[in-house]
């Protein structure tokens, strides 16, 4: 048997298990695990899993979504497992590696409501075009491309309209192309992100996102690099700040639940699992200054349920 972990930033609901790809008997049996472990119709369900081995000096990490397909990493989800990691050391700061690059997660404090925050690091992020426009998309938007490393196109929006972010999600992921992202300006530092994620489609919340819009925001010439900018999206909010071009997110990490599977096997129709109830009273405290500002901004968002 093996336990899995649910913790989500901002609702970005991502499972986190003490297992490398390497235990699974073939690449098969890997994804096929991750896709019904994921599955919302399922017994559990998920925005997707990080795999990772404690073992290193630096602990090593796998992200796969929830189709089965593989990423260099998730920033919701890296900030579940630093929590994870941190606590395990008894530490305030550590590095861990997922795809090709280390990131450095560091605590963060706690809210009054006593939601546990994590700081995460991101590495210099790689604006690979500027203003660009896609007809297949929206031709009356500018998008910006970059990696921080996932790739993300941002563009800036005067409106949030969501079914137009799915439609133009939808046509991405038909090309096998970047995560998308809206980016809405409300105040200088308060703006409103959603992504359409590869292989995940719309998420409550993408840190890799807010980081890349964070990064546009300032090379569009609003906010400093230095200057903390609050980041609301349909699961909560976030900080994010630039050092040199390299984005420093904080927010939370709160834990979901635990529940032990069994990897080798097909997942029971019901499974049984310990709850983190006081983690999710504190969050959904938390969550209400979120929602009334969503609601002052007449910003209309929907979000699944991640209890399961």
């Amino acid at each position: 048997m093996a336990e899995i972990l649910k913790a989500h930033g901002s609702r970005n609901d991502i499972f986190i298990a003490q297992m490398t790809p390497g235990d699974f008997g073939s690449d098969a049996d890997l994804r096929d695990f991750v896709r019904a472990l994921c599955d919302r119709s399922g017994p559990l369900g998920s925005d997707g899993i990080y795999f990772y081995d404690a073992g290193p000096v630096v602990p090593r990490a796998w992200f796969f979504n929830p189709d089965g397909s593989s990423a260099e990493f998730c920033g919701n989800g890296m900030r579940g497992l630093g929590r994870v990691v941190l606590e395990q050391r008894d530490a305030e700061r550590a590095e861990i590696q997922s795809g090709s690059t280390r990131y450095t997660v560091s605590r963060g404090g706690t809210s009054p409501e006593g939601v546990r925050q994590i700081r995460l690091e991101h590495p210099r992020v790689d604006f690979t075009d500027i203003e660009v426009r896609i007809s297949e998309l929206d031709p009356s938007l500018t998008f910006t491309a970059l990696t921080v490393p996932n790739p993300h196109l941002i563009a800036v929006v005067d409106k949030y309209v969501e079914s137009g972010l799915v439609g133009m999600g939808e046509t991405l992921a038909r090309r096998h192309g970047p995560n998308l992202s809206v980016l809405l300006p409300v105040a200088e530092t308060e703006i409103f992100v959603r992504t359409f994620e590869r292989g995940a489609g719309l998420t409550p919340s993408c840190g890799s996102g807010m980081a890349a819009a964070r990064a546009v925001y300032s090379r569009l010439g609003h906010a400093a690099q230095e200057q903390p900018v609050i980041i609301h999206n349909a699961g909560g909010a976030a900080q994010v700040s630039l050092r040199d071009w390299r984005p420093v997110l904080q927010g939370n990490a709160t834990l979901v639940y635990r529940a032990d599977v069994d990897p080798r096997a097909p997942l029971p129709a019901v499974v049984e699992v310990e709850v983190f109830d006081a983690e999710a009273v504190a969050y959904s405290l938390f969550e209400e200054t979120n929602v009334r500002w969503l609601t002052a901004h007449g910003i209309e968002t929907h979000l699944p349920d991640i209890s399961q």
